[in-house]
């Protein structure tokens, strides 16, 4: 009786041991050689970039691309997130879409033929 005990210690052990060894695995940190990944907002016009904002970068505030494009539009970037603040388009449509901040968000100004996209890149 007394060496079946010993041997569940033993067992109990061992599992105890191969948790631990499986935790501190899954609980390391993350390599510095591994590609990270970064939120970066890409502005179209008329089917070509302006301009490629990386979001984690990104310090608050506002744009307007009038001056770059003839386009009335102004962007407001906040807490890592970006939006169409004002456009002179008549519906408005782009304004209410609200902040894009995740990979794949899409905002449109169709009359001003304008997008704004979220992509998810490896940095180098």
């Amino acid at each position: 009786m007394k060496k079946t005990s010993r041997t569940a210690l033993v067992l109990y052990g061992l599992v105890g041991l191969a948790a631990v060894a499986c935790l501190a695995f899954l609980l390391r940190p993350q390599q510095s050689s591994a590609p990270s990944e970064q939120l970066v907002a890409v502005l179209w016009v008329d089917g070509e970039v302006i301009q490629e904002i990386p979001l984690d970068l990104a310090e608050d505030g506002t744009f307007s691309i009038l001056d770059s494009t003839g386009r009335n539009i102004t962007f407001e970037i906040k807490d890592h997130a970006i939006r169409f603040l004002s456009s002179d388009c008549p519906d408005q449509v782009c304004v209410n879409t609200g902040f894009v901040s995740q990979d794949l968000d899409l905002a449109c100004c169709l009359p001003n033929q304008t997008v704004l996209s979220v992509e998810l890149r490896q940095s180098p």
